[in-house]
């Protein structure tokens, strides 16, 4: 490598902004980040219109998950407890948050929204702060060191953050979408055009991969990934510059191990070692892999797509078509590619691209929804330390990166040649306005009760004991821990759907439901109150004790809450009480 990238930019006019003075240069920024803002809130825009009573429709039970992940945040940033473990779900055994999908960092810093305007506005803010973050962000690395234009570096920057997989994955997954820290990473380690300082540099770097790592480990994992193989592959193309750019990088290097190492030890000794920890995942990562056919093919989630469309091909879920770039947008990036074939940046970021594609085609090869039983690249990867709680099909997200790269030489060129701007902006219409995304399909759910939200369950609930809520359908229902987020998680549950270990040590969703716990759904699902007899009532109030439970609340949008009512009147020995909005009974011991 070369002081600066090779073939970054022409030595000349492509050096300069054609706008001229800085100050002529800021409404095109402006014009830029508006309209990343502007797509940002249109993705969101359903659920800003009632953030607590709105619910994604394609990801139900994880939206009330990462809403408590920044209740928690505010609770330890108000209450100065550790932000990377936990003791108020999974009561009395507690998890770990940083094994968990948490966004630590995000959450200590939006305490103040979360606390001002609750769990749920903050996420609604976050996710549409991903998606323009990631954008602007990238907007900002390729303008410094790509090219001069405005509009190239903006069309490259907003494939990047408004992809189709990055609108599939905004269903919940904010953790995923939080990638505004990663073009900084990448600014940190390649050459820059500026005064080298690798010490200054390489003391960010290791501030940055600190913060990715608190913001979503996963993200972190394939930035390393995606780096490193553009590296090698740019190496490859370039052993001339190699020499004079490795001391450099081997200082940038050496100090971020230096300054990362300290501050990233105990996250990390937490993630892997620390209580609560766990090795494996508890879901089948061959589920989760592209289809070969849905590079060509439309997400639900763009202009020119649909449900109905994205299921001709095969994804892991609706929130993981991460794939789904068109037939015009592929067929853009091969003619932009041999067009730039001469420049070997673009040739070390079509040939990542095409590897990270193939990655992401799992453990399986998929094409059209037909298992063909040949076993992907990614098998050879999928069980090491780290990389096994990875989902392959996200590595198309590392595709997408340099995809926008692409497209940002490719404007840049037909810019600085003066090819007319009417053709060649047509070409990338023609490519990406199939692909603008529609807004996040959102559905209808109860407010959380007065009875959280005012603090009456604090006379009902000592210290150090939880709260139930019933019924849970499932072990993985969330009822609970968002109740929990509409008291700033300062209300602990002896549930919660997060990953904990098994027997063990095997990673596992939460603890199976306690017998108290399926006779209250058994009644709701049937409207049919049970025999109780001494031995169950033993048994609930063994439960009960499991957990610390001191409080059972009756959700008030249960079926058959009657049923439910009744069943509980019997199995715990006390009669129910309504206090606000909802039926519950304290099974404090006697005093």
């Amino acid at each position: 490598m070369s002081h600066r990238l090779a073939d970054e930019r022409a030595p000349d006019a492509s050096t300069k902004d054609p706008t001229g003075a800085p100050a002529r240069r800021w409404p095109g920024h402006l014009t830029v980040l508006v309209c990343y803002a502007a797509l940002a809130y249109w993705v969101t825009s359903r659920l800003w219109v009632a953030p607590q009573t709105r619910l994604l429709a394609d990801n139900r039970n994880d939206q009330p998950l990462m809403e408590w992940m920044f209740a928690h945040g505010a609770y330890a940033l108000t209450h100065l407890s550790n932000p990377l473990l936990t003791d108020s779900v999974q009561v009395p055994h507690g998890a770990n948050l940083m094994a968990n999908s948490s966004v630590v960092l995000p959450a200590l810093i939006l305490a103040p929204v979360t606390l001002a305007f609750g769990a749920a506005t903050t996420f609604v803010l976050f996710s549409g702060l991903c998606l323009a973050g990631t954008a602007a962000a990238w907007y900002v690395l390729f303008r410094r060191r790509l090219t001069g234009s405005a509009l190239a570096a903006g069309l490259g920057a907003g494939l990047i953050g408004f992809a189709p997989g990055m609108i599939s994955l905004s269903n919940a997954h904010v953790h995923i979408t939080a990638q505004f820290l990663v073009p900084f990473v990448v600014a940190c380690v390649l050459p820059s055009p500026g005064p080298p300082r690798p010490v200054r540099r390489g003391a960010l770097l290791g501030v940055l991969l600190t913060a990715q790592l608190l913001t979503g480990t996963e993200v972190l994992l394939f930035t390393a990934l995606g780096v490193g193989v553009f590296v090698l592959l740019w190496a490859a193309l370039n052993p001339w510059a190699v020499r004079r750019a490795l001391p450099g990088l081997a200082i940038r290097l050496g100090v971020a191990v230096a300054v990362f190492v300290p501050l990233a030890s105990y996250p990390l000794w937490v993630l892997l070692a620390g209580p609560n920890s766990y090795h494996g995942t508890p879901w089948d990562i061959g589920v989760y892999g592209t289809d070969v056919a849905s590079w060509p093919w439309f997400n639900a989630f763009s202009l020119l797509g649909g449900a109905a469309q994205a299921g001709r091909v095969y994804s892991g879920n609706v929130t993981e078509q991460t794939a789904f770039l068109g037939p015009g947008l592929l067929v853009l990036l091969a003619a932009l590619v041999w067009w730039l074939r001469r420049r070997r940046t673009v040739v070390a970021l079509a040939a990542t691209a095409v590897l990270f594609a193939v990655f992401s085609f799992g453990t399986e090869i998929i094409v059209l929804r037909t298992h063909t039983g040949v076993t992907g690249p990614w098998a050879a990867v999928a069980r090491l330390p780290l990389i096994e709680q990875a989902i392959p099909d996200r590595l198309a997200l590392v595709s997408i990166a340099a995809f926008g790269a692409i497209l940002t030489f490719g404007a840049d060129r037909a810019v600085r040649t003066g090819l007319p701007r009417p053709l060649w902006l047509a070409g990338y219409a023609a490519a990406l306005v199939p692909l603008l995304p529609t807004a996040l399909p959102v559905t209808h759910r109860p407010p959380i009760p007065q009875f959280f939200t005012a603090g009456s369950w604090r006379d009902h609930v000592r210290a150090g004991h939880s709260v139930l809520a019933v019924p849970t359908t499932f072990a993985t229902d969330r009822l609970s821990m968002r109740w929990s987020s509409g008291t700033n998680a300062e209300m602990a549950v002896p549930d919660g759907a997060v990953m904990i270990p098994g027997p063990n040590g095997e990673a596992q969703w939460g603890t199976p439901r306690s017998r108290l716990a399926t006779t209250a759904a058994w009644a709701s699902r049937t409207g049919r109150v049970p025999r109780v007899d001494a031995a169950a009532q033993t048994r609930a109030h063994s439960d009960l004790a499991a957990g610390r439970t001191d409080c059972v609340v009756l959700d008030p949008a249960a079926p058959h809450g009657e049923a439910v009512r009744r069943t509980l009147d019997r199995l715990l020995s006390v009669r129910a009480r309504y206090a606000g909005g909802v039926w519950y009974w304290d099974v404090r011991p006697a005093r």
